[in-house]
């Protein structure tokens, strides 16, 4: 995703492009690595929760 800002000056209104591409990127891959055992933790919980349930009856 590229952001376009206009900056002010004394000539007038220039365009700026600012690349962000790899920042969003790499903090998404870590958010999702980060994540990933919170998420194994809490399946595996849960199945052993619902076997137990179904064991019982």
């Amino acid at each position: 995703m590229n952001a376009t800002t206009n900056e002010a000056r004394l000539a007038g209104l220039t365009q700026t492009i600012i690349a962000t591409d790899g920042e969003g990127v790499r903090l998404a891959n870590y958010n999702l690595l980060n994540e990933l055992p919170v998420a194994i933790f809490g399946f595996i919980t849960i199945a052993y929760i619902v076997t137990s349930i179904l064991a019982l009856a």
